[in-house]
């Protein structure tokens, strides 16, 4: 099997290049993966995606490959969307030429967060911000056009290779000795490594439709950034204040955890929970005073 990951270079893309060939087995064997970025071929234009997946006729493409700012969408409308909606249409149209299956990697941001329940792939997306909507044409865009498709929504994702909301709160703890965290978004902290294993299941077990997948568990980023501290054992005070009070450029979710029911009752396979991951993931770091 061959399997063509665009968006290498991101956080997610890098952890799923390194990971994918552990994962194989003489059941399932993994024949190549080929991790491309945007220097190799550029989603937003049709022609160079075509051309590109056309040469390398993959049997699975797995699209990491996104505008992930989110408030940088707001002021960036046509970029978000060149990469978000039409990039994903892009490869939707060549995959379905090669005969490939898709694999897309979208957004709990999809939502509007107003539910007081996690989110099934059921219940309808109503977008807020521009990161959100553009996510949201992607996936359309891919349900519209492909034949063979996985699209797998994730949330609050962190890991290894890139700035995330973990390193940013360590940074900060490490600067200021605090850090002030909104207590009303609530959400699942999501381990890139976990999602890459989930990923693999997804394209072993050659699930289709749509997905959520993230760690187990809900908490507020007020909650997550108190955990991380009290793991490393830093003494770092953590302030509590509403999003009403923390200025930024787009609107986001108040409540955007998922449901992952669908996605462990057709793979066999049950996230484990954020506390477990995030503990996993500091011991990266090697702490001197973590648990």
């Amino acid at each position: 099997m061959k399997i063509l990951v665009l968006g290498s270079r991101g956080m997610l893309g890098r952890s799923l290049v390194s990971r994918l060939p552990g994962f194989a087995n003489t059941s399932f064997p993994l024949i190549k993966v080929i991790a491309a970025h945007y220097e190799h071929v550029d989603i937003t234009q049709g022609s160079n995606t075509a051309r590109f997946i056309t040469q390398t006729m993959p049997d699975v493409i797995v699209n990491c490959a996104a505008f992930t700012n989110v408030d940088a969408c707001e002021t960036q409308i046509s970029e978000a969307f060149a990469v978000n909606a039409t990039g994903a249409k892009n490869i939707a149209l060549a995959g379905k030429e090669t005969g490939s299956k898709i694999i897309h990697i979208s957004t709990d941001y999809v939502f509007d967060g107003t539910k007081n329940q996690s989110y099934a792939e059921t219940d309808r997306p109503n977008p807020v911000s521009i990161y959100g909507k553009s996510k949201y044409e992607g996936e359309l865009a891919i349900q519209e056009i492909s034949d063979l498709y996985a699209i797998i929504r994730t949330a609050w994702l962190y890991g290894q290779y890139k700035k995330n909301f973990v390193t940013t709160m360590l940074d900060l703890g490490k600067k200021n000795g605090f850090v002030s965290v909104v207590t009303d978004q609530f959400g699942s902290p999501t381990y890139t490594a976990d999602l890459s294993y989930a990923i693999w299941n997804v394209i072993s077990k050659d699930l289709q439709g749509i997905y959520h997948v993230a760690n187990t568990g809900i908490c507020s980023r007020y909650e997550w950034a108190s955990k991380i501290f009290e793991l490393t054992g830093d003494k770092v005070s953590v302030f509590p204040m509403k999003t009403v009070d923390y200025k930024r450029a787009a609107t986001v979710p108040q409540n955007s955890s998922l449901s992952c029911l669908k996605y462990t009752m057709k793979s066999g396979h049950t996230m484990r929970p954020w506390q477990e991951a995030l503990e996993e993931y500091l011991g990266t770091f090697h702490y001197p005073n973590a648990r």
